[in-house]
This record gives structure tokens, C-alpha cells and sequence, in this order.
């Protein structure tokens, strides 16, 4: 099923979390690629289509100023809507936090961490990535945290946090919220889908209806023809052959008076004149 498929790929992507959690401790570059890795992976296992339903680092142009803005992940909805993921949280604060066992230290770790990432919040909402060309209808950005209990951490300690960024349009997501929330999207791509293969197969069954209708009409048509053909048929037929007064009839006397001719009548043809 899906969620036990999701289970399987949280415990896989907690593993990951637990190398990047071994990557904090060494330089700003190291966590980055832990990080993009397991943005990637998370992006790979969403069942949404790369290149179609999401893009990796689109060069975009502002219009404001022309200057070029290279989002991590830009994700499309249906009805030209979009979502950018941003994966460029530092975690050095949280990495002092863990690896410190002097109670007084953490919580200083722990205000740094959060002035971190309310500080990311700020700049992603300033960045008004709305005015990128090629942003249609921007929903939300989500502000991607690589290592969940890194989000939890913050979250616990500052309970307006989520708010804070959702008033911002920004949604903090850890590698599980985050494929959740792609799930729903590819979800919703399918029924997209499904209402767009329904209008379709209304349409060709519209126009099927419509040529069935034509070759009824057309049926009726020639059925009337055929009835109008075999009436002509059948008067032609008795003033050829019917009565002591058709044609066949007038030869027949022809024929009785001597005039030579080397064929004769078939004989019901014969019969019907006599009747």
C-alpha cells in the first residue's frame, strides 16, 4: 500500500538523515550535498515526473529588475500554480546543539538555531519569487529541513514558528512532510488526468453519437427510397404485364394473329396475364 510504501521510504531517508547528521560536523559544503541528496531522494520517490511535474534549479529572470534567481526546485500544480522548494537551511546552529552535552550551551544553540532559520523565513518571503517570468500563480514556498528532528528541535522550542512562516507564505517541511505533501500533488495531477481523459472520452462520445445518428438518418433515408423504388417497380410491373390491357398482354395478341417471333413468353408471365 502507499503508506507502508512511504514507511519504507522514511526509514530509508532517517538513515540518510543520520549520515547528513554525521556530515554537520564537517564544512557548510559537505551538509549542502547530504542535503541535496536527500532532497533527491525525496523528489525521486513522490512519483512526480522530473522535468515535467518538477524542475531542478530553473535559471529565472526577475521583472523587476532583470536579475536571474536559480530556485532549488520549482514543482507545477494543475491550473498554472507553483510551488518552490528551498533547501539552503543551515543547520550549523543545530549541529553545535547536538554536539554539546553542557545543558546551558544547548539552549544557547538552540536561540541560534532558531534565529537561523526565522532569519531564512525572512529572506525566502522578501525574495518575491512571484516576480520571477515563468512563475505563473506561486501557492507557497517550502523552506525544505534535510534533517527532521532538526524542524522538530525548532518547533518544540518555538511553538509560533509555523505560523510565523505561514504568514509569510512559507511552509517548513521536513524530508516526511515533504513527500506528503508531494504525494497530494501527484495525486492531484492524477485526477487531473482522469477529469481530462473524462472530457475526452465525452467528447468522442459526443461526436460517436452524432455519426450514429447521421447513419440512422441515412438508413431511413434509403429505407424510404427502397419503398418508393418498389411502389415504381410494382406500377411499372403491372402495366407491363397485369390485365387483359398491359403491353405483354397486347404482344400476346400479336403473337396469336400470326406475327413471327422466335421467342416467347415465360410462362408465369403468361399466368399473370390470364389472372
Amino acid at each position: 500500500s502507499e503508506i507502508k510504501q512511504i514507511k519504507e521510504i522514511n526509514l530509508q531517508m532517517s538513515r540518510e538523515a543520520n549520515n547528513l547528521t554525521n556530515a554537520l560536523k564537517g564544512e557548510s559544503k559537505t551538509q549542502g550535498i547530504w542535503g541535496e541528496m536527500i532532497l533527491e531522494r525525496v523528489l525521486e520517490n513522490s512519483g512526480l515526473k522530473a522535468g515535467e511535474s518538477y524542475k531542478r534549479e530553473v535559471s529565472l529572470e526577475h521583472e523587476s529588475d532583470n536579475s536571474r534567481y536559480r530556485p532549488d526546485v520549482i514543482v507545477y500544480l494543475p491550473d498554472r500554480r507553483e510551488i518552490i522548494i528551498d533547501a539552503k537551511t543551515s543547520l550549523r546552529a543545530y549541529e553545535q546543539y547536538i554536539s554539546t552535552e553542557r545543558e546551558e550551551q544547548k539552549q544557547d544553540f538552540a536561540d541560534q538555531h532558531l534565529i537561523s532559520i526565522r532569519k531564512h523565513i525572512r529572506e525566502l518571503s522578501d525574495k518575491d519569487y512571484t516576480g520571477l517570468k515563468g512563475v505563473e500563480t506561486l501557492d507557497f514556498i517550502f523552506m525544505f529541513v534535510p534533517v527532521e528532528s532538526a524542524l522538530l528541535m525548532a518547533m518544540e522550542h518555538d511553538a509560533a514558528l509555523f505560523d510565523f512562516a505561514f504568514k509569510k507564505n512559507v511552509i517548513l517541511v521536513g524530508p516526511t512532510t515533504l513527500m506528503v505533501a508531494l504525494r497530494a500533488v501527484e495525486n492531484t495531477w492524477k485526477q487531473e488526468q482522469q477529469q481530462h481523459n473524462a472530457q475526452e472520452i465525452a467528447k468522442r462520445a459526443g461526436l460517436l453519437f452524432d455519426k450514429f445518428v447521421g447513419f440512422v438518418e441515412s438508413v431511413n433515408r434509403l429505407g424510404k427510397q427502397i419503398n418508393t423504388i418498389q411502389k415504381t417497380y410494382e406500377e411499372t410491373y403491372g402495366r407491363l404485364h397485369t390485365g387483359s390491357g398491359s403491353l405483354t398482354s397486347q404482344f400476346q395478341k400479336l403473337e396469336k394473329l400470326g406475327a413471327a417471333a422466335s421467342k416467347r413468353l415465360p410462362e408465369h408471365v403468361l399466368r399473370e396475364i390470364d389472372d
